[in-house]
């Protein structure tokens, strides 16, 4: 069951969408203040914040700002207002919908699913870049290690390349870890 946060000061607006969510069948928390959905979203981890925009105290474009930088959770907006202005903010925010009040929970519902879809996609795609920065740095590592043997040693790419395999494999240590000591000023065993 996927973890729904709504928020919104309207308390009737609040406890319809809560209810017709949870009939849906979503875990429903709801809270009626910004500060409050911050608070939620560091101890409950939802999948989803559906934010109302205009709120006293913080409003619902502040309260994304955090959920974004802070909780990592992914949002939509539900607002009563669409002016390009608000829908500009959204967009720029990261939000991942933007609906207009009143709406129904079965046009509601699609727009989450879409949502949560999208949010593990981004998901993916954030872990997915991460992992290839870190290839490209271990790479970037061995590239200047295989140079630095090149220079020592005098030898071509592919020979020093093969020295430092060799050299890991016969100390047991990974090739990285190898490589980091050849910049740090260690030196390999040459079998040439």
């Amino acid at each position: 069951m996927k973890k729904i946060l709504v928020v919104d000061d309207d308390l009737v607006v609040l406890a319809t969408l809560s209810m017709g969510l949870r009939q849906a069948g979503y875990e429903v928390l709801q809270v009626d203040s910004g500060e409050f959905a911050i608070q939620i979203c560091k101890h409950e981890m939802p999948e989803l914040a559906i934010l109302d925009i205009r709120m006293p105290g913080m409003s619902g474009f502040e309260v994304a700002e955090v959920l974004r930088n802070e909780c990592k959770t992914p949002f939509i907006f539900l607002s009563a207002y669409s002016d390009e202005e608000s829908v500009k903010s959204a967009r720029e925010l990261g939000a991942l919908g933007y609906l207009v009040k009143p709406v129904e929970i079965r046009r509601l519902v699609p727009a989450i699913e879409i949502a949560l879809a999208r949010a593990e996609e981004l998901a993916r795609l954030e872990e997915t870049n991460g992992n290839l920065i870190m290839a490209l740095e271990t790479n970037r590592e061995i590239d200047i290690a295989i140079g630095i043997l090149m220079h020592r040693h005098g030898l071509n790419r592919a020979d020093a390349f093969v020295e430092l395999r060799a050299d890991a494999r016969r100390q047991r240590r990974r090739m990285l870890d190898l490589a980091r000591g050849v910049i740090s000023g260690e030196d390999i065993r040459i079998n040439s």
